[in-house]
């Protein structure tokens, strides 16, 4: 059963910005990553002025853009185009005159101008003329910035425009070079991004040059730590990269620590990692998505805060709506997913904290899998012991599986169900495999990525428009869909950019550092910023119901629906009210179709 939690059990850090003239304030400064442009002579080299670091930095009401500054830069003139990021997603703006002596060379957009189209770009810097300082770290010359993008050629994909594709094992892909027919499709969603970014971006009269790497591993097998780190080994020798986008660890560190242990920095969204794991290497490893602490800490907030002091309000089963909630935990023991069991550990401990207790908890052996027969043994044991004990909201885990519901489905037992996201569980193709009935306008799941719209409405889409306009559709929707190299790419650029021209790990760390902490003010866009000893991007969340019916697109029913327009919480400001108060009837069909494997 829950107790009441204490208004004061939980630290309310960021709380909301309810006037009006906030609100406007906010949307006329648009997002979190608003650095000021300084206004200086274009040959003068500026130094940072961060935001101030301070152990507990409750985000301003408006965006700090007096409180930075960027390298050399000339600004942007006052009758530069604008931009919008809204449904119809026109061509980028042509590049303007410049005023006077100032030259413009680059298409800097909306007011205050920001760097594209994407709110979570830096402020513009609308030209560069001087001194980059040259070789300023390995992987970084005068005319030069060298990335890898280290990719797992396991992964065959199937819903591209040439239909099903695997890439070679330990072939190395110069991204800058010309396209080859034989492109992997990976291959040429990176050359259409570093296109995007080289061309939207500030680099200071340097080319990041992109390196695309298939590891060896291949469909033999999971490769060793040894093999990891020997390969990390090699590449570091060959390329000398200043960053490493790894996207074949995901669950393996060895390759990440060798690289970091090298030289370079980290770039990546690997799954949620704990906050120490990129403390260990301060500065040296950076991720879009959360760490565990932080994740944990917005879902144990809001099921402590809208879950445990109400009676029960989504339950299929009779009678049991307004009566007290009693709580089973559902959560993974699969070892091959340490960061799993570990928010597991978390999320129970918090919720034991603000007072629920656990009349059943139980436990899945395989995570990230729709089908896996593991699952279906203890999902058969698991649901009726649920349900004989009288659970009336299960609380699960991080760590996507399907036979849970599928066996309650069969027992014809439908309690709530309060899903930790973990970047499968909120997409519409997972759950599309979920047992309808019991999923139905019963489940419901709290997830940080940001509200996805239609592919051809996302930035991603429109960055690969402007790398590639003969990119097929079908290549663009895959990429948007299951991969984070937009979001990875953009946090890479955004941090050479707010370095400024002499560019160091130190430099990059005290520019991203610098981003203001912002409440998000758009669905589509989350609170992104780095609090003292962080290294993570989003701090914010939103929660949504799963509607069976709910049509998708014109031919797929099923989505989740995001409570409250999509509206985006920290934890400490999740509503003290029941979950129901949440629901409108505009709410919208979040369109993120997530992995049915990982």
């Amino acid at each position: 059963m829950a107790k009441k939690q204490s208004d004061t059990h939980w630290s309310r850090r960021y709380p909301p910005l309810a006037s009006a003239a906030v609100a406007m304030l906010l949307a006329l400064f648009v997002l979190p990553s608003a650095l000021n442009v300084p206004q200086s002579n274009p040959t003068q080299t500026l130094e940072f002025a961060p935001i101030p670091p301070d152990d507990n930095p409750p985000p301003p009401e408006v965006a700090n853009l007096e409180s930075l500054s960027l390298g050399t830069s000339a600004g942007l003139p006052a009758d530069a185009p604008g931009g919008n990021h809204d449904t119809g997603l026109p061509p980028p703006p042509a590049i303007p005159d410049g005023v006077g002596e100032t030259p413009v060379t680059k298409r800097c957009v909306g007011s205050p101008p920001r760097q594209s189209e994407d709110p979570l770009s830096p402020p513009c810097v609308a030209h560069f003329q001087g001194d980059n300082s040259g070789a300023t770290h390995a992987g970084v010359s005068e005319d030069e910035i060298t990335v890898l993008i280290y990719m797992d050629s396991a992964r065959c994909e199937g819903a591209t425009s040439r239909g099903f594709e695997c890439p070679t094992p330990g072939s190395l892909i110069d991204l800058q070079a010309a396209p080859q027919d034989d492109d992997h499709s990976s291959v040429r969603i990176l050359r259409a991004y570093m296109a995007h970014f080289n061309d939207r971006f500030q680099t200071y009269n340097r080319t990041v040059h992109g390196w695309a790497y298939y590891d060896r591993a291949g469909t033999q097998g999971a490769a060793t730590s040894e093999d990891r780190r020997a390969e990390a080994a090699e590449l570091m020798a060959e390329l000398e990269p200043f960053a490493v986008m790894p996207y074949a660890v995901t669950y393996n560190v060895d390759f990440l620590d060798e690289v970091v242990n090298r030289g370079a920095l980290t770039f990546g969204s690997l799954g949620a990692q704990p906050a120490s794991f990129y403390r260990q290497h301060p500065g040296r490893i950076w991720s879009f998505l959360p760490s565990i602490e932080q994740q944990a800490n917005v879902f144990t907030d809001f099921v402590c805060t809208m879950i445990a002091p109400y009676p029960t309000e989504f339950s299929g089963n009779l009678g049991e709506n307004g009566q007290s909630r009693i709580f089973g935990l559902l959560r993974t023991s699969d070892e091959r997913k340490q960061n799993l069991i570990r928010y597991g550990d978390v999320i129970q401990q918090q919720l034991e904290d603000c007072g629920i207790e656990f009349e059943v908890t139980a436990t899945y052996p395989r995570a990230g899998s729709i089908y896996e027969t593991d699952n279906q043994q203890a999902a058969s044991q698991n649901m009726p012991t649920f349900a004989s004990r009288g659970v009336t909201t299960i609380i699960r885990s991080q760590g996507m599986e399907t036979w849970h519901s599928r066996v309650a489905g069969s027992m014809g037992y439908q309690p709530e169900w309060i899903i930790a996201g973990d970047g499968q569980s909120e997409g519409s193709t997972p759950a599309t495999f979920q047992d309808q009935e019991t999923w139905d306008d019963h489940a419901w799941v709290v997830t940080s990525l940001p509200l996805a719209k239609p592919n051809d409405q996302r930035m991603c889409d429109r960055a690969l428009r402007e790398g590639a306009p003969d990119m097929p559709k079908e290549d663009r929707d895959f990429s948007c869909d299951y991969r984070t190299y937009y979001e990875d790419l953009r946090m890479l650029f955004t941090g050479i950019q707010t370095a400024g021209p002499r560019l160091t790990p130190e430099t990059l760390d005290q520019g991203l550092h610098a981003i203001p902490a912002v409440q998000s003010v758009d669905p589509t866009v989350p609170a992104c910023f780095f609090e003292p000893g962080d290294y993570t991007c989003i701090k914010d969340a939103a929660v949504g119901h799963w509607d069976a019916d709910a049509a998708r697109t014109e031919v797929v029913n099923g989505c989740w629906i995001m409570a409250s327009g999509a509206n985006r919480w920290f934890a400490g400001a999740w509503p003290d009210a029941p979950l129901s108060s949440l629901i409108r009837p505009d709410d919208p069909c979040n369109q993120f179709a997530g992995s049915a494997n990982a």
